[in-house]
C-alpha cells in the first residue's frame, strides 16, 4: 500500500472494492461536526447494512479470513462469471431497496452521509462491471495467485486444531481457485488483454518460486514457505505431540498431491500466456483503453482529473521539489548539482546497512526505534489512536524478487493479527539509511497503521465503511503522514530530511511517469529513465516502481492527489478559525469517518468548520 503501493486484500475482493468510477451525487445537509457514529437514530438503515455485509461475508470465506470474521474458513471464493454477474444482480437489488425504503428526508445528518456512501460505492462497482474483461488476471504485482498464497501463508488463522484443518480443507479444493484464474488468463488473453510481457516472466518466475523445498522438490534441504509456516504455528498450539505431527504430515500429503499439480497447471498457462506477451507496456493497447484509463485514473482519486492535467500537475512539482532539494544539497556542503548529489547519496556505504543478516536486523532494529518515537508524541496530535499493535517485518523469500521496497498489511479485527510493515530486505542497496524514517512513517505510524486501524476499531461506523478503502484517501493519509512529523520535531538529520524530499518527490515523479505511459505511450525504458535522471533511487527501484504503474493505471496518481486534499483542508480550516483551529480534533475529523472519497472528505472538515 503505501510507500510501496502494497494492496489490501479488501482493495480486490472484498465488500466494495476500490475498483470503481467515479459517480456523480451529493450530500444534501449530511455535514458533520466530527466522526460519523452509527448512533441508533436510524436503526433501520444499520440493520439494512448490516444485512447486507453480513450476506457478502456469508458468500465469501476468504473476506471473512482477512477481516477474522467467523464462520468456515476452509473453502475459497467463487469468482467465476457466473458468480460476478449474480454478485452485480444483488448488488443492484440491494441498490434499489435503499432507495426505496431509505428516503433521505427521514434519516439523519449520519444516516444520509452513510447512505450516500454506499450508494456511491454500489454504483460505482457496478459501473467498473464494464472493465472487468480489461483487468489483468495476474500480473507481477496484483492478481489471484498472489492472493492466494496470502490467504495460505499471511491470512488464514490457525489458533487451534479447527483451523489447522481448515486449512488443509483449502489446500484440498486448490483446484477451484487456480483452475478459475487459468481460465481467466486463457480468455484474456484470447482478447489481447495480457500483461507485458516484462511483468509476465516475473509472474511466472514467482509462481514456480512457490514450487521450491520440500515436498515439492525430492531431496531439497529446506521445507518450502507453505510447509514450514503450517508447522510453525501448529507446533505452537496446545495440542499433543501425535496430534501436531498428524496435521503436519497430512499437510505434506496434501500440498504433494494436491497444491503441486495445480500450482504446476498454473505455472504452465502463465507460460503460454506469456508466449503471446508483447512489450507494449500502456493500456492503451487494450480494449477501449483510453477510456479504460481515466476509469482507472478517476476511481483512484476519487475526482474527475483528466490525464494532461495530471501530468502538468506533475511536472510542475518535481520543479518544485527540486528546488528545496537543491537548499538541502547545500546545507550539507556538496559540490555538484542535484544529479551528482543523487548519485553520491545511491553510492557512498555510509548510507547503507551491510548486506547481510546482520545488516538486516539493525534495519528492522531502526525502524522499531523511529516507530517506538513517533509514537511518543502521538498524544500531541490525535485524539484516535489504533489499539492493534504494528511489527516490523521482512518479506517473504519468495515475494522478494517482485515487490516493491514495502508494504503495510492490515490486523485482523479479532485480535488474531497484528498490523504488519513489511520491508524489502532482498537488497539492502535499495533501503537507504536517509529513507528509513520516511518510509516508516508512511507505512507504519501515523500512516497506513494509523488510519487503517483506527478504521477496523470504529465501532460506530457501519461495516462497510470500517473496512471500505479510496486510494485517494488512504494513501494521501499516507503521504500527509510522511510530512507531519517534520512539524514535530523529526527528519533533524539533513539526509533524512532529504529522504523525506525524494518520497513526495517520488510521488510527484508518479504523476508524470503514470500519465505518460498510459495516455502519452511512453515506454518502460523512457519511464525508468526520467526516474532515475530525476530523484536519487537506484536503477533498481525505477524499474521496480515503473513496472507496477504499468500494470497499476492510476493508481500511484492517487497518492499526491490525496495529500494535496488533506493539506487544502487542514489549510482551509486554520484560516477560518484562527486561534479556535484544534490540530487533534482536525486529525479525527479526517480518520474517525473511515476511508471516503475526497468530495466526501472535504464535506466532512467542512461540517467540522461550521460546527466550531
Amino acid at each position: 500500500m503505501g510507500g510501496s503501493g502494497n494492496q489490501p486484500v479488501i482493495g480486490r475482493r472484498g465488500f466494495f472494492c476500490s475498483c470503481c468510477g467515479l459517480a456523480a451525487w451529493s450530500i444534501a445537509g449530511a455535514m458533520l461536526s466530527g466522526p460519523a457514529r452509527a448512533t441508533g437514530t436510524d436503526p433501520a438503515l444499520d440493520a439494512f447494512f448490516a444485512e447486507c455485509f453480513a450476506r457478502q461475508a456469508a458468500k465469501s470465506p476468504e473476506l471473512r479470513t482477512s477481516l477474522g470474521l467467523p464462520g468456515d474458513q476452509g473453502s475459497w471464493d467463487d469468482l467465476s462469471d457466473a458468480a460476478l454477474a449474480a454478485d452485480d444482480a444483488a448488488l443492484r437489488a440491494d441498490l434499489a431497496t435503499l432507495r426505496r425504503d431509505f428516503p433521505d428526508a427521514k434519516l439523519s445528518a449520519d444516516g444520509r452521509l452513510n447512505k450516500a456512501l454506499w450508494e456511491y460505492q454500489a454504483e460505482a462497482k457496478l459501473a467498473a462491471a464494464r472493465w472487468r474483461g480489461n483487468d489483468y488476471p495476474a500480473d507481477h504485482f496484483n492478481g489471484r495467485h498472489s492472493e492466494i498464497i496470502d490467504t495460505l501463508t499471511t491470512y488464514h488463522p490457525i489458533r487451534d486444531k479447527v483451523g489447522a484443518q481448515s486449512w488443509l480443507a483449502r489446500v484440498t479444493r486448490i483446484d477451484q481457485p487456480v483452475d478459475q484464474l487459468v481460465r481467466a488468463l486463457r480468455e484474456r488473453a484470447d482478447k489481447g488483454v495480457i500483461a507485458p510481457r516484462f511483468s509476465m516472466e516475473k509472474a511466472l518466475a514467482a509462481t514456480r518460486a512457490v514450487l521450491t523445498g520440500r515436498p515439492f522438490v525430492s531431496g531439497a534441504t529446506e521445507e518450502t514457505a507453505l510447509l514450514a509456516g503450517f508447522r510453525r504455528k501448529v507446533e505452537a498450539l496446545d495440542l499433543s505431540a501425535a496430534d501436531k505431527a498428524g496435521l503436519v504430515s497430512e499437510a505434506n500429503s496434501l500440498l504433494a498431491t494436491r497444491f503441486a499439480p495445480a500450482w504446476t497447471r498454473l505455472a504452465s498457462a502463465m507460460e503460454a500466456v506469456l508466449s503471446k506477451a508483447d512489450d507494449r507496456d500502456g493500456v492503451w493497447k487494450l480494449p477501449d483503453g483510453d477510456a479504460y484509463y481515466q476509469h482507472c485514473l478517476s476511481r483512484h482519486t476519487t475526482l474527475p482529473l483528466k490525464a494532461a492535467d495530471v501530468h502538468a500537475l506533475g511536472l510542475a512539482e518535481v520543479k518544485r521539489i527540486h528546488a528545496e532539494m537543491e537548499t538541502i544539497k547545500d546545507k550539507v556542503g556538496f559540490k555538484g548539482d542535484l544529479q551528482a548529489f543523487n548519485q553520491f547519496l545511491r553510492t557512498d556505504r555510509q548510507f547503507y546497512f551491510a548486506d547481510d543478516d546482520a545488516g538486516r536486523e539493525a534495519y528492522i532494529k531502526g525502524a522499531n526505534l523511529i516507530l517506538d518515537r513517533v509514537k511518543g508524541v502521538l498524544d500531541g496530535q490525535f485524539n484516535l489512536k489504533p489499539k492493534a499493535p504494528l511489527v516490523v517485518q521482512r518479506f517473504e523469500r519468495y515475494r522478494e524478487a517482485s515487490s516493491t521496497i514495502a508494504r503495510y498489511s492490515q490486523p485482523a479485527t479479532d485480535g488474531s493479527r497484528p498490523g504488519i510493515y513489511y520491508v524489502n530486505l532482498s537488497n539492502m542497496k535499495e533501503m537507504p539509511i536517509w529513507q528509513m524514517e520516511v518510509l516508516a512513517f508512511h507505512e507504519g505510524i501515523p500512516g497506513h497503521h494509523m488510519q487503517i486501524a483506527l478504521a477496523q476499531e470504529a465501532t460506530g461506523l457501519p461495516d462497510f465503511r470500517r473496512h471500505d478503502f479510496h486510494t485517494a484517501y488512504v494513501e494521501g493519509w499516507g503521504l500527509y503522514s510522511e510530512r507531519l512529523p517534520k512539524e514535530l520535531g523529526f527528519y533533524a538529520d539533513p539526509y533524512s530530511d532529504f529522504g523525506r524530499l525524494t518520497f513526495s518527490l517520488w510521488r510527484a515523479l508518479r504523476l508524470v511517469m503514470d500519465t505518460g505511459i498510459h495516455a502519452k505511450r511512453w515506454t518502460r525504458a523512457q519511464a525508468i529513465d526520467y526516474f532515475v535522471a530525476n530523484s536519487a533511487f537506484t536503477r533498481e527501484v525505477a524499474e521496480r516502481e515503473v513496472d507496477r504503474y504499468i500494470v497499476y493505471p492510476g493508481q500511484a496518481c492517487a497518492y499526491y492527489v490525496g495529500m494535496q486534499k488533506i493539506l487544502e483542508l487542514r489549510e482551509r480550516a486554520k484560516k477560518r478559525l484562527g486561534s479556535r483551529f484544534d490540530i487533534k480534533r482536525f486529525h479525527d475529523t479526517v480518520l474517525g469517518n473511515g476511508s471516503v472519497p475526497l468530495t466526501v472528505l472535504e464535506q466532512v472538515v467542512e461540517g467540522w468548520i461550521k460546527s466550531v
